[in-house]
């Protein structure tokens, strides 16, 4: 029997090569969906988070805040600072990039998501001596520019990171606001001490996402785990060698304002701080847990909440430690504020004294390259004037024992806070 030719003259070959062409067509179309809609998607999204910040970027640790993709990378900058020689013949030295990603965010409970955000800024901080503040006219011309390291909130205690970081964890919650929007910002640091003298490295992620809560304990951790991997792979890139923590699995919640203990019951960084006798009873504090930044504040039984300002049925003190460059930042900011109104050295030019604004301060060497610890006491006065930026020439003038109080109460936490981080005695008013 003859066999049937498959051709485009006969009937049953066109039927069957035009069914043949639309498979592969089909087929095609499929791949290219495949092509265009899958891998090719997932390298432009890798693409970016490779190319944002010089490379130090953790893809793991971003696609569990921002989700899978696509990504959209913001501005970013790459600065050497390198001040020009001071008369004293210093020489500022840095380096900082800072990138911006956002993306659609990790479903919840299978919804939808919103708009997430991750903005990650890497340092590399200099050697500095045991008694060196950094405050030169080099460095105070730059942070008129602008801060050159960030200011946590400090009206209320931030959290540790914990797990062998040096870092905090902080909310807008943590300052009193009330405004749910808020309620899924977080700003976590990390400090990297680098081997062999070389300085450090500080990482800061500012990172939002619009569909989650940090009551939930794994976003915290998530967040957190964005700054430590960034660290980790900047440290090895920027040839920091640092000795790296171990991975952030839980991160504690920052203090709110209606979260105090009895003052005789503190445990973490108000431990130890005196009552005054009966008239200060409440603290707000968090766990030592090698943060480079440390909050204790104390009140009265029945004063105002912290942040809502000054109270007259109670007393208030808020005391502060500082290290490496925060302390640093702190220094600049007062002699940027104070220096040029007054004569009497300020923290930047004396181991300890009062502040002009009302307070203390004190300091302590210490022996890992970040220059000298601060730690300062303010009353509730001082306090309310530091946030809002005026001045009551109507307050009252602190009273002997006031400042007693505040110098012997400031001796106790300098004390317990430098121990715990491993400086030298602090040098006292």
């Amino acid at each position: 029997m003859a066999r049937a030719r498959l051709t485009w003259r006969t009937r049953t070959g066109r039927v069957v090569l035009s069914s043949c062409g639309a498979l592969v067509a089909l087929a095609l179309i499929a791949g290219g969906s495949y092509w265009w809609g899958g891998p090719r998607e997932r390298r432009m999204a890798q693409q970016v988070l490779d190319e944002a910040c010089e490379g130090v970027l953790p893809s793991r640790e971003m696609r569990d805040v921002l989700g899978d993709g696509p990504f959209e990378s913001g501005n970013g900058r790459v600065d050497v600072l390198l001040a020009q020689r001071a008369s004293d013949g210093d020489r500022d030295q840095g380096r900082t990039v800072t990138c911006t990603v956002t993306g659609d965010g990790v479903p919840v409970a299978g919804g939808n998501t919103n708009e997430a955000e991750v903005q990650v800024t890497v340092q590399s901080l200099p050697q500095r001596r045991a008694d060196d503040t950094g405050v030169t006219p080099a460095a105070l011309r730059t942070f008129e520019r602008g801060p050159l390291y960030p200011r946590p909130s400090t009206e209320l205690p931030p959290v540790g990171l914990g797990n062998g970081w040096r870092g905090l964890f902080t909310t807008d919650e943590s300052v009193g606001d009330t405004d749910p929007s808020y309620s899924s910002s977080a700003t976590v640091t990390t400090l990297l001490d680098c081997a062999r003298d070389r300085g450090g490295l500080l990482v800061t992620v500012d990172a939002k996402d619009e569909d989650g809560t940090l009551d939930d304990p794994r976003r915290r951790a998530a967040f957190a785990r964005v700054a430590t991997a960034t660290a980790a792979k900047a440290s090895g890139k920027w040839g920091c060698d640092a000795e790296p923590g171990e991975q952030p699995r839980t991160v504690a919640l920052p203090v709110n304002a209606d979260e105090s203990v009895p003052l005789a019951d503190a445990s973490g960084t108000c431990r130890g701080v005196p009552g005054r006798g009966a008239r200060l009873s409440r603290a707000w504090e968090s766990a030592r847990a090698g943060s480079p930044v440390e909050v204790c504040v104390v009140a009265g039984e029945r004063p105002e909440l912290p942040g809502t300002g000054p109270s007259e049925e109670g007393l208030r003190y808020h005391f502060v430690a500082s290290y490496g460059p925060y302390a640093q930042t702190e220094r600049l900011a007062y002699e940027d504020r104070h220096g040029q109104y007054t004569e009497k050295p300020g923290p930047g030019e004396a181991p300890a004294g009062r502040l002009v604004n009302g307070g203390h301060w004190a300091s302590a060497a210490c022996r890992d390259g970040s220059g000298p610890a601060l730690f300062t006491v303010r009353d509730e006065g001082a306090w309310g004037e530091d946030r809002s930026g005026s001045y009551d020439k109507h307050r009252a003038k602190p009273s002997a024992a006031d400042l007693a109080y505040e110098r012997a109460a400031l001796k106790e936490f300098a004390r317990r806070s430098a121990r715990a981080h491993g400086c030298g005695t602090p040098e006292l008013p």
